[in-house]
Formats: structure tokens, C-alpha cells, sequence
């Protein structure tokens, strides 16, 4: 979804309805969330440190190749080595920090610094308070501060307060970890043992109160959010409108999954794209880029390409072939192909290293 909404849906899978950026990023924390078991039992340090491993590391590291890609892809739509001053490397550094992510090609790695710290307040918040933690008080206090959060962006009013990016976005995300927890452990069994008529009932009443809400709603596109890694694009009057986004586009989905995902829950693709969904967030990007520079190549060297617009590419990194809609399906493809062939490549690597290790 993530892939599909950055090329401007090529599929838009029930997205006139449910729209990909309606729900997507309170959905991932809702799954951070159903998998999160932070108690007083929990040792902070090592908690610490596995987030910083499986996290922060990743993020470094990708982002480090992502940038190694672009200074050569600049390189190459621009004639000349491209230099950096001190003061683009530190301006870069700080939207680490505040928007969460460096530059560009990596933009949607924004989401793991924001993860990060959530998953870290989330721990220390639970670990205080864990004799006197009550799941639904939790969700009904992160909710509050979460519709505070919106009020304030909805009304522009975090404008230009990049230092309080990253608190406030924590302050969003903080129901939809809770919530995770809460269809863990009160909710899952229930849902899941629904029978299919009840759970198809579901979805069409789901379907339905979207049409209903994009009628009542000023603009029907209201319904979503756009830039929660900047947050803005909180378009709606209501400032209850991205919790309920969120909630109706989790439900959807969980209901759509546990009806009709039976069938690939044993393939090995499928399980391979959900083990390094790390690499397609933070590179998919990058391919779209290095079809866009092979395309160049093709147009500047071989033979004219219609409708692609070499100005345009040379100036953007968000910049698609505009020949046809469906075209738009070869940078999905190549998004999602591409980070996974290159992660099986590392770990193929990963494996000859650890082969002559053992060797010796």
C-alpha cells in the first residue's frame, strides 16, 4: 500500500473507499502494538538496545546506501560530482530528528525514528505505571492527546515548530499502540471466530459508513491525512476524523486479511516480502529513481522517449513516466522486486562471510 500510494495508485485496493493514507501509518503501530508485551518485568536496557538493533542500525545503514545511490544518480542526471556543504549535512541531520527522515530518496523512512521513540516513551509509560495499568484508560487518555494533536496541526499552529515534530507525532501514534494491545488481548479471538458471512457483513457496513462520511465531510478526500511526517494535511473540521480513518481502515483490513488470506499465509514470497518490509520502505524510492535513470539513458543516448519529461526528472526524485496510468504498475513492481532482490543478494553475501568464517 505504502509502494502503491507513492506512485499515486496504480492499484488502489478499495482506496476510493478506504484510502491508503487514511489508516496505514496508525495501522503498522497497531501492529507494533499486537505484538508489543512490555511489562514490570521488561529490562529497559536490553529493550533499549534490541530497538536500537533491529531499528536504528537498519535505518543508518540504508539510509547510508540510499545516499551512496544518490549522490551517483545526481552524478548522473546532472553531468557533474555533486557537492554537499556543512550546512546541507547538518540541515539533513536535523530532519532526522523532526521530520524523520534525511532527504528524498529515503522519505518514507521517516516512520522508524517516530517508531523508535514511540515504542521507548510506550515502554517507559508502562514500566511506571504497570501495577496500575488499564488498557482501555491508556487508549481513552492516548486518544485525548492524540485529538489535541490534530486540533493543533489542523489549525496550523505546529508550523514552523520542527522541534515539536517528533513529541507530537509520538503523542499521535500513542492510541494505536494500545490498541494493539487491546485486540491481542481482548478482542482477537472474538473477531477471528466470526463466521465469513458475518465477517463480509463487516465490510460492507465499514464500506458504507465511508461513502456516508465523504458525503457529510466538505471535501470527500477529508477522509485521509496526508504528511504525517510533517503533520499536515489534516484537511477535515472534525479533529475525531483520522481516529476514525484509522479505526475503520484497521478493522477493514483485518477482517479482509482473516477472510481471504488463508491461502498465502504458507507461501515463501509472501513471507520473504514480510521479513524485509524494512528494505522496500526505505529503497522503493530508490528503484523508482533508477527506472527514471535508465529511461534517461534510453531518451539522452538511444532513442526518443515520449512523454518523458528529462527537466522534470532532473529535478525531483518523486518524478514518474507519465505515458499511462498503467505504467505507473512497473514502479510498484520494480518498488517492491527491487529492495527484496538486493536484500537476497545481502544475505547471500551474509552467508558466504559466514561460511569462510567457519571454514577457518
Amino acid at each position: 500500500m505504502v509502494v502503491d500510494h507513492h506512485t499515486f495508485t496504480a492499484f488502489k485496493v478499495f482506496g476510493n473507499v478506504i484510502p491508503y493514507n487514511s489508516f496505514f501509518m496508525p495501522m503498522f503501530v497497531f501492529v507494533s502494538g499486537y505484538f508489543n508485551k512490555v511489562d514490570s518485568s521488561t529490562n529497559l536496557r536490553t529493550y533499549l538496545i534490541k530497538k536500537i538493533k533491529s531499528l536504528i542500525i537498519p535505518y543508518v545503514g540504508i539510509s547510508l546506501l540510499a545516499f551512496v545511490l544518490q549522490f551517483l544518480m545526481s552524478w548522473f542526471k546532472g553531468g557533474e560530482v555533486p557537492s554537499y556543504s556543512l550546512e546541507y549535512l547538518a540541515y539533513m541531520l536535523e530532519r532526522v530528528v523532526t521530520v524523520g527522515s534525511a532527504f528524498s530518496l529515503v522519505e518514507p523512512m521517516w516512520f522508524v525514528i517516530t517508531l523508535f521513540t514511540l515504542l521507548i516513551v510506550y515502554a517507559l509509560l508502562k514500566k511506571a505505571l504497570d501495577k496500575i495499568w488499564n488498557n482501555f484508560v491508556a487508549f481513552t487518555i492516548f486518544s485525548i492527546f492524540s485529538f489535541i494533536v490534530v486540533f493543533l496541526a489542523h489549525n496550523n499552529l505546529l508550523i514552523s515548530k520542527s522541534y515539536l515534530l517528533l513529541p507530537m507525532k509520538v503523542l499521535f501514534f500513542l492510541p494505536f499502540i494500545e490498541l494493539g494491545v487491546i485486540y491481542r488481548k481482548y478482542l482477537e479471538k472474538i473477531h477471528s471466530g466470526l463466521s465469513g458471512t458475518w465477517k463480509i457483513a463487516i465490510l460492507m457496513t465499514l464500506i458504507g459508513f465511508n461513502v456516508i462520511r465523504t458525503i457529510y465531510l466538505p471535501d470527500s478526500y477529508d477522509i485521509a491525512f496526508d504528511s504525517l511526517n510533517e503533520l499536515t494535511g489534516f484537511t477535515s473540521p472534525f479533529f475525531v476524523t483520522p481516529m476514525v480513518s484509522s479505526l475503520v481502515g484497521i478493522l477493514f483490513w483485518l477482517t479482509f486479511v482473516d477472510l481471504i488470506g488463508k491461502p498465502v499465509y504458507e507461501s515463501r514470497f509472501v513471507n520473504y516480502m514480510s521479513c524485509n518490509t524494512f528494505w522496500i520502505m526505505g529503497l522503493h524510492i530508490v528503484f523508482f529513481n533508477l527506472i527514471n535513470c535508465i529511461l534517461l539513458l534510453i531518451s539522452e543516448h538511444i532513442a526518443y522517449i515520449p512523454y518523458f519529461d528529462i527537466e522534470e526528472f532532473r529535478g525531483t526524485e518523486w518524478y514518474y513516466w507519465g505515458i499511462s496510468d498503467n505504467i505507473k504498475m512497473l514502479y510498484v513492481f520494480v518498488g517492491i522486486l527491487g529492495p527484496l532482490w538486493l536484500k537476497w543478494i545481502f544475505d547471500r553475501l551474509t552467508c558466504l562471510k559466514k561460511e569462510k568464517r567457519s571454514a577457518h
